[in-house]
């Protein structure tokens, strides 16, 4: 579809196709997974910091307006398009170059020399056409190289590494500095349940298995406030609502059961303008409501908080600000915050309050080999950084947790990085190991700057956000399997898992020891053939003349 510049509409479910800033937004929540790699909606307001839609987007809640400003390939997800994808073979070497005849022809004198003291001319020179050869053929550093380099692909082969370029195996031998996505590749691409807060304690994540009434309504809560009609689809529903359901399945919450019993009588969806979603059922006679969201508007729904022994409160100022300054806080580590509310009203819906119930810490969870691929890079010498569209909290709580740079608390936005020269973002980088907010394009400006530095670049991402910087590393790796195929097309190597890249640099480090042993190695037969011939034609000279 052809866009003119001017002004759009676009409503839910609608995947934008242009890139535009917004005029007016009514509660409106875009997916940009794709472009930034971000898990949750973003929330779009034309007074917020972000007031621009791009091309790739899905709209998952609200509606709104906005001013096209770019179509096709000017749009960012129209340079991923851009972008062209290559397979390259490691060639064998020519045999033969000019080069190469200079040492064979000092052999001319002690082959005149032998051809005046030996009687056999055929096998005079046979001889010394055979060292020729030899001398032409060990001078051949390309040779060797592909030899070596043709051998240990076999190995990494076989371990179900792909490359789609084989020369990738010899620049990684020389990295200075590795690039690493966020999410999908230092951490996983769920979010999960990380610890639940209850008013008057924090109990063991374990614990939930047990027969206490409100750890009972907690799980209740968790499988059935949600937006999804359909638990086959869970994997469709909102990131939030797919940690919930399955912190239920994990402690031994039948969903299946839960949707024959409980019958859904009322709900309101979530709204970004709301910050909340409820919903009612009726279960054996009696009505249950439940309520989720922002833990300060779940607040301001309530009148009463229960305790975990099932003990109801009044809600006091002190427990407000002790709700607040605790979301504050997991909010600023990186982590979301989520409340639950519910209420056994017996009125019809919605009910006129609920009762706090309890406060949800969510994370993006790292990989578990992640940490020990960081600390050997580390060991390697190799800098290693992020580069993610995610927010800068949840980056800076990834890369402390990975080992990445566990002292700095600075980092860099691509909102900062539109106002700076690209030297100025190169030398900003010499200190600062998280870059944070990146559109695609800056990635890849980023990449380069890098490159400028005399720095050989490697970049490992996953989506098709990572596309365009993918393609301008020095060698771009993606994953054979839960990678974008916009990523899988432009990247050089192919991996299972982030240890294979441990494997990788290893094998690289080897072979790069061994071409130079062997480099030495042939560089001290070439002198010892040589000693040994002129030697010979001096010794045969000197009996003549004596």
């Amino acid at each position: 579809m052809t866009f003119a510049k001017g002004i759009f509409c676009f409503y839910r479910q609608e995947t934008w196709l242009a890139d535009a800033k917004l005029i007016e937004a009514n509660g409106l929540e875009v997916d940009e997974f794709d472009l930034t790699g971000e898990i949750m909606p973003v929330d779009k307001k034309v007074d917020g910091e972000d007031v621009f839609v791009y091309r790739g987007s899905r709209v998952t809640r609200g509606n709104g307006r906005g001013i096209v400003t770019a179509t096709g390939e000017e749009t960012e997800y129209g340079e991923i398009f851009k972008q062209r994808w290559g397979l390259a073979k490691y060639q064998f070497p020519s045999l033969v170059k000019k080069k190469y005849f200079i040492l064979p022809a000092l052999l001319f004198p002690p082959f005149v020399v032998s051809l005046s003291f030996y009687s056999s001319l055929f096998l005079t020179c046979l001889v010394f056409l055979a060292v020729a050869v030899f001398v032409i053929l060990i001078q051949n550093n390309d040779l060797f190289k592909y030899v070596l380099i043709s051998s240990e692909m076999k190995k990494i082969k076989s371990k179900k590494i792909q490359f789609h370029d084989e020369t990738a195996l010899e620049s990684m031998s020389s990295v200075d500095i590795i690039c690493f996505d966020k999410t999908g590749v230092l951490t996983t691409r769920d979010i999960e349940v990380k610890r639940i807060q209850f008013a008057d304690e924090s109990p063991d994540m374990n614990s939930f298995a047990s027969d206490n009434v409100i750890f009972g309504l907690t799980k209740i809560a968790c499988a059935l406030c949600n937006d999804i009609i359909f638990f086959e689809r869970l994997n469709q529903a909102d990131p939030i609502d797919r940690a919930l359901i399955s912190f239920a399945l994990k402690n031994q919450v039948d969903i299946n059961e839960l949707a024959v019993k409980y019958k859904r009588i009322y709900e309101k969806p979530f709204d970004s303008e709301d910050r909340y979603m409820a919903c009612g059922y009726e279960v054996n006679g009696k009505r249950i409501y439940f309520a989720k969201g922002d833990p300060e508007v779940i607040l301001r729904m309530c009148k009463e908080y229960v305790t975990v022994t099932g003990i109801q409160e009044k809600i006091t100022l002190n427990f407000r600000s002790s709700i607040v300054s605790k979301t504050n806080s997991i909010d600023q580590k990186g982590d979301r915050t989520i409340a639950l509310a519910y209420s056994y009203s017996t009125l019809e819906p919605p009910p006129s309050h609920y009762t706090f119930l309890c406060m949800l810490q969510l994370e993006n969870p790292v990989e578990p080999g992640a940490h020990r691929v960081i600390k050997t890079m580390k060991e390697k010498g190799i800098r290693t950084l992020i580069v993610t569209g995610d927010r800068p909290e949840t980056a800076m709580k990834v890369s402390k947790e990975v080992g990445l740079d566990d002292k700095s608390n600075y980092f860099l936005t691509g909102k900062i990085m539109e106002r700076m020269d690209i030297s100025e973002v190169a030398r900003q980088s010499d200190y600062i190991s998280v870059f944070a907010r990146l559109l695609p394009s800056q990635k890849g400006i980023l990449i380069t700057s890098l490159q400028r530095r005399n720095k050989s670049v490697v970049m490992v991402g996953d989506g098709a956000n990572d596309t365009i910087a993918l393609k301008v590393a020095d060698v771009g790796i993606s994953f054979a399997e839960n990678s974008s195929p916009f990523a899988k097309r432009v990247s050089k190597i192919l991996i299972n898992n982030l240890a294979d890249l441990l494997t990788i640099i290893q094998s690289a480090g080897q072979t790069k020891k061994r071409i130079k042993y062997l480099t030495l190695s042939r560089a001290m037969v070439l002198v010892s053939m040589s000693l040994i011939l002129y030697s010979q034609m001096l010794s045969l000279l000197f009996i003549h003349f004596l």
